[in-house]
């Protein structure tokens, strides 16, 4: 079988992770790669140890800006990973064999934008990372496989980020041969099944402390590093809060109202709806 060109579009460790397989697949040639632009908040992806690819970097947020480009390689795949923008009718109609991306949930639930976090804050104990075919809608598209991602009761953000990372190589060294092959499983998705999440915005890592204990913890863990972190004031002083822990009420805070604190060795115990958090990890805004 000969080598099967393929374009890559990407960003973040999972999207690095993807890069790395193609890159390392005697198989295959990636004559292309689309990353985020030099001055985006996403790191880019500048240079690669990879002598067996004459590669052509491009620093884009819009893949129709390089589609003529893309069109003349005539690519059997265009790989996505790590990558939060939408791709038109016009590029997913380019390659032979499909236009192939990665997303954090157990599709057809919980389509759409800042999922991990959603799922954390809802107290998910249990994803998936579905890997599938691009369409036009967002997340809609045959889903060739899923990796089931147990959360713990203790993990965060960037516990669960790791464990998307493995998943993303399971999927990758298990399925791509099969894609290669054209022998890889198509189950499509019923498009009147499941959710949509939307983007996270400023106002949803504010907290109330007049609220349940687990649902500020979970919270916290949903939107801690290398998320922005949940916002609290704690004695009239606003906090970047990263990790906490629920707790028993000291004394001194059994009978107080919500958002009353006490200080215990540097750290904060606030009081909240039905019990106590201890701040652990946190800074000044």
């Amino acid at each position: 079988m000969k080598k099967q060109k393929i374009v890559f579009i990407g960003g973040l460790t999972n999207g690095k992770i993807v890069l790395d397989y193609l890159l390392s697949n005697i198989h295959v040639d990636v004559p292309l790669i689309l990353t985020y632009p030099k001055n985006h908040k996403i790191p880019r992806y500048s240079e690669l140890n990879a002598p067996n690819h004459k590669v052509t970097f491009k620093y884009h947020l819009d893949g129709d800006a390089i589609l003529d480009e893309i069109s003349l390689i005539e690519p059997d795949f265009i790989f996505v990973a790590g990558w939060s923008n939408m791709l038109s009718a016009e590029l997913l109609a380019i390659p032979k064999s499909g236009t192939i991306g990665f997303h954090p949930s157990k599709l057809p639930n919980d389509r759409g934008r800042s999922v991990l976090a959603w799922q954390i804050e809802d107290g998910y104990r249990e994803t998936a990372l579905s890997m599938f075919y691009y369409n036009n809608l967002p997340d809609c598209g045959d889903i060739i496989a899923q990796e089931r991602i147990r959360i713990e009761y203790n993990d965060y953000i960037e516990d669960v980020l790791c464990k998307v990372d493995q998943a993303t190589y399971n999927l990758m060294k298990a399925y791509f041969p099969l894609l290669r092959r054209a022998t890889a499983p198509r189950r499509q998705q019923d498009i009147n099944e499941g959710n949509f999440r939307r983007l996270r915005t400023d106002k949803d890592s504010m907290l109330n402390w007049d609220t349940n204990v687990e649902v500020i913890y979970n919270k916290i863990r949903a939107i801690s590093r290398p998320y922005p972190g949940a916002i609290g004031a704690i004695g009239g002083v606003s906090y970047r809060i990263w990790r906490a822990i629920p707790c028993n009420a000291p004394s001194k805070l059994e009978n107080a109202n919500a958002g009353h604190h006490y200080i215990d060795n540097s750290q904060p115990i606030v009081k909240c709806r039905d019990g106590c958090i201890k701040i652990l990890d946190y800074e000044t805004l």
